[in-house]
């Protein structure tokens, strides 16, 4: 019975793509995926190494001029930083659920407002990492973007927890930011984005890596943070680095006097995206995130589980073999900062093939 709920979303897209063809045309829908085969090994108090799998199918739906619908499938269960499926259980049928589901509107100039459950966070909120955010998430709420060139703005105001007999679990979001292109090869982008975590405090949220301050069985602190973010970049080069970027995250939350900040610097260069065959990329980010800078709820789960209390170093390597085939090499070495519990740092590689259609 589990497997119903997958089908009958499948059924509902096909449904409305079909009929979106059959009424307007083709040119009305846009549909887009990926399918990923990944090896991943691992090393902490013992190694580990599987075969792992990940699709993503997703249509776009234009039923009138300023009005977009969106919806998607994924593999994966019920732990929103993942829609990876480990090879295993002598074949037993993998579980499909819904990704996302919004609609947009765009009727007025340089303004989108979504509604939903959105196509993903960091189409919601612009940061240059996945310190804070890992990329699997899709938030779900209402928000709104602006975009006048140089100038940018999101907010809007999500739901993270629903319950029947309490205060329900939310958080507003606010991000101004600008861009600057100074010469047609060099730019620079920042933001400034402030959360506001509503009815957190001591309560724990699902899904919780359970690493921040309880007390009382509950959350010690308010997670009301500032997260500015800046990038710069150089592209158009000539010869064998086409592409360099230095960007940086950094987080603070100003309830508890200790373990209330975060930050993760980097660098990229090759071609800014790995599109066809002989396209490359590297990126190198060193990352710290204390204890309570941040709700555990959030961070990128390949780093170290998506604990708070960690800092290390990650490598990452894209090749494109053909186009929209590439391979990709991605290694972490990240340990906690809780010296009480001991550092147990985490090895951590991927080895991944992806196909985009």
């Amino acid at each position: 019975m589990r497997k119903i709920p997958g089908l009958l979303i499948a059924v509902a897209i096909l449904g409305l793509t079909s009929f979106a063809y059959a009424s307007e045309g083709m040119e009305k829908v846009k549909l887009k995926g990926d399918f990923r085969f990944r090896y991943q090994w691992e090393g902490n108090s013992h190694t580990r190494g599987r075969a792992r799998i990940r699709l993503r199918v997703g249509a776009v739906v234009t039923p009138s001029e300023h009005f977009k619908i969106g919806c998607g499938l994924a593999t994966g269960g019920y732990d929103p930083r993942s829609t990876n499926l480990t090879l295993d259980d002598g074949f037993e049928s993998k579980d499909v659920k819904l990704d996302y589901a919004y609609a947009e509107y765009s009727g007025v100039k340089g303004m989108i407002v979504w509604g939903g459950k959105y196509k993903g966070i960091k189409e919601a909120v612009w940061s240059t990492s996945d310190l804070l955010w890992d990329s699997d998430l899709r938030p779900e709420g209402a928000g709104v973007k602006f975009d006048f060139g140089s100038v940018f703005a999101n907010a809007g105001l999500w739901v993270l927890d629903e319950e029947k007999t309490e205060a329900d679990a939310l958080m507003f979001y606010a991000q101004p930011g600008v861009e600057w292109h100074m010469t047609e090869n060099f730019g620079l982008k920042t933001a400034v984005a402030y959360y506001n975590s509503i009815s957190v405090k001591g309560r724990v949220l699902k899904h919780s890596s359970e690493t921040n301050t309880l007390e009382n069985d509950g959350l010690k602190y308010d997670y009301d943070v500032w997260a500015p973010s800046v990038k710069v970049e150089v592209k158009n080069l000539t010869g064998f680095v086409p592409y360099i970027a230095l960007f940086g995250d950094y987080v603070k939350n100003p309830d508890p006097d200790q373990e209330n900040q975060g930050y993760l610097v980097g660098l990229k260069f090759g071609n800014k995206k790995v599109k066809k065959f002989g396209n490359w990329q590297f990126k190198y980010m060193y990352r710290g995130l204390e204890k309570d800078a941040w709700l555990d709820i959030f961070p990128d789960s390949d780093t170290y589980g998506g604990k708070t209390g960690v800092k290390g170093h990650e490598a990452e390597f894209k090749f494109g073999l053909a186009k929209n085939l590439a391979l990709g090499l991605d290694y972490y070495n990240v340990k906690q900062t809780d010296l009480s519990a001991g550092e147990n740092p985490l090895h951590l590689l991927q080895v991944d093939l992806v196909w985009k259609f």
